[in-house]
């Protein structure tokens, strides 16, 4: 196993604040992408120390991030060891984005989709229901811009992920909102491969529309219907272009 601390470390090196997040990132990368697998020991704080010309403080606040992420476990005596995927935070924000980086595979965005497809036709129910004027007129917005920004990448991506963000927050339900933030790394991931790949079709557009024309019109039930539709075809537009 060879560690590699490159530019980013040592730019993270010259600023103390952000030496123990960047370590757990060059590190957690690696535990994802399977160069140090589930099981195996974690190069020891010497180790560590040297590779990256970092403290002993900045290691152990980097093991305690990674701790706190699920990926590792252990103590000084007994070292620390990566842990069984099945105990990784998968929603934490860094882990998204370290599995996505390591590559966005079709089985990986089933899953994604999965999870996607149980909680945002029941988040339209409940912004339909719940969700105040303000709301509704924010959800609008964000879907005005998905329909304005006419072959611009960026201010695509962002007002397709604002509109779903949108979503969860009109739903009261602070659990709701928790979950939107967990998935954003995710969310903001998948549409840029999509779009970087592959233009939105018009009738995803158009099931965005359906879905804010539901929601606003406080009919939960043909809005978790049409957002279970434009999940459907998203999946089918991510998948044609990642084997692009």
């Amino acid at each position: 196993m060879t560690l590699h601390h490159g530019g980013t470390m040592r730019a993270a090196a010259r600023n103390p604040a952000t030496r123990g997040t960047a370590l757990a990132a060059a590190l957690g990368r690696r535990i994802i992408s399977g160069d140090i697998a589930p099981g195996a020991s974690v190069p020891t704080e010497a180790v560590l120390c040297t590779k990256f010309g970092v403290s002993r403080t900045t290691v152990r606040d980097a093991m305690k991030r990674l701790h706190g992420k699920g990926l590792v476990a252990g103590g000084p005596r007994s070292g620390m060891h990566v842990q069984p995927t099945r105990q990784w935070n998968q929603l934490d924000a860094d882990v998204l984005l370290w599995r996505l980086e390591s590559g966005a595979d079709l089985a990986l965005l089933d899953d994604l989709y999965e999870i996607r497809t149980c909680f945002e036709p029941r988040a339209c129910e409940l912004a339909a229901s719940r969700g105040s004027a303000a709301d509704h007129e924010c959800i609008r917005a964000h879907f005005d811009g998905i329909a304005a920004t006419d072959g611009d990448t960026a201010r695509h991506i962002e007002a397709d992920l604002q509109f779903h963000l949108a979503i969860f927050g009109a739903t009261g339900n602070i659990f709701f909102n928790s979950l939107g933030s967990a998935i954003r790394t995710a969310l903001l991931l998948s549409f840029r491969v999509t779009q970087d790949r592959l233009r939105m079709p018009s009738f995803e557009v158009k099931l965005h529309g359906d879905v804010c024309a539901a929601i606003t019109a406080r009919d939960g039930a043909a809005a978790a219907m049409a957002m279970r539709a434009l999940l459907a075809e998203s999946r089918k537009t991510l998948g044609i272009a990642l084997q692009g």
